[in-house]
């Protein structure tokens, strides 16, 4: 599997942090297809988690990649490891439509991922292929607290 990973996952960049406890964080974190995408071959970590915050919001939007559905979640492994052998779960998405749209992850489901004293990766998944090409993004942006 080849592994693609964003600024963010290569630690090029950091996601905000909140300067008070119980304040909500929001990281935005994009990948631009310059790049033709394999379904079959490659995973995107497209952000982290910080160690210790607590997701309560998720949201997913799709520019540009056709009728595909996307699975988006934790990554296995350390936070910006470049280790190709690395899965992505499906605790935030599970075959979400990627296809020009915005979708929102329920609070429900963003509660239910346990705090965690490490960084943790975001992975996405896509069900089909993406050509490389101008205007084709898919964004997800996080919101936390600590």
């Amino acid at each position: 599997m080849s592994l693609i990973q964003s600024a963010t996952a290569k630690r090029r960049s950091t996601p905000p942090v909140p300067q008070q406890a119980g304040l909500i964080a929001m990281a935005v974190f994009s990948h631009s297809f310059t790049k033709a995408f394999t379904a079959a071959t490659d995973l995107l970590e497209i952000g982290l988690l910080p160690a210790t915050a607590q997701l309560v919001g998720a949201t997913v939007i799709g520019e540009g990649l056709g009728a595909i559905t996307a699975d988006i979640g934790l990554m296995d492994g350390e936070a910006g490891d470049y280790d190709e052998t690395r899965n992505s779960g499906t605790e935030l998405f599970n075959d979400a439509s990627v296809n020009n749209t915005e979708i929102n992850a329920t609070l429900k489901t963003c509660l239910a991922v346990a705090k965690s004293n490490s960084h943790r990766g975001i992975g996405v998944i896509l069900s089909g292929n993406v050509t490389a090409g101008a205007g084709k993004k898919i964004t997800v942006a996080i919101q936390y607290t600590y």
